[in-house]
């Protein structure tokens, strides 16, 4: 088996292992907390990740999900642009408000990544993602990660499921892209992922 595929295979089974550190974040609005630190298990290598800020993320008024953004430790980034293109292990980790249906996540995606990259650019990785969602949708209470690793691509992981590897580095970018690039989904959001760099 190819080392990707290896590394893919991994991924699927242990998912996204984080080990807490004792001090966390609250996210102003929610009573979600973050930890400032936490362990992921990339392949077989424990990564330690720092966390770089976490947000709110409304629509229409109504709270959807909180999110927090993690960035391996030791890795010099500067501000949301720096982050976003950073080559290291990262962590988008969702919390989600209320219950939200596969579909209209998929969706919600579809035109985040559209912002920066119109159709028909990542038509195949975004149908993957939209037939995920759509086997999977969420509930209140979910937990949502979204893990960009160097040299392979996209790990989207909802709790208690299966992984999705998407195997494209430039996808992961254009996800988080969504929340720190040029074009980017909400101001707020885009403050609070980077208010501890």
């Amino acid at each position: 088996m190819p080392p990707r595929r290896v590394l893919a295979a991994f991924l699927i089974a242990f998912g996204v292992r984080a080990a807490f550190a004792e001090e966390q974040v609250k996210v102003n609005g929610s009573n979600t907390r973050y930890a400032t630190s936490i362990v992921s298990q990339i392949g077989k290598q424990p990564v330690k990740l720092s966390l770089t800020g976490a947000a709110l993320r409304k629509k229409y008024g109504f709270r959807v999900y909180t999110i927090a953004s993690y960035v391996q430790e030791g890795t010099k980034v500067r501000d949301a642009e720096g982050l976003a293109k950073s080559g290291a292990v990262k962590i988008l980790h969702m919390v989600f408000e209320r219950e939200v249906d596969g579909a209209t996540i998929a969706g919600s995606f579809r035109d985040s990544i559209a912002l920066n990259h119109p159709a028909p650019a990542f038509a195949t990785e975004l149908l993957k993602l939209e037939q995920y969602f759509v086997g999977h949708p969420v509930r209140r209470g979910d937990h949502v990660w979204l893990t960009s690793v160097p040299g392979l691509g996209l790990v989207c992981q909802i709790s208690g499921q299966t992984g999705l590897v998407i195997e494209n580095p430039r996808f992961a970018l254009a996800a988080w892209e969504v929340y720190l690039g040029r074009r980017y989904l909400d101001v707020a959001v885009k403050s609070g992922l980077t208010s501890r760099l």
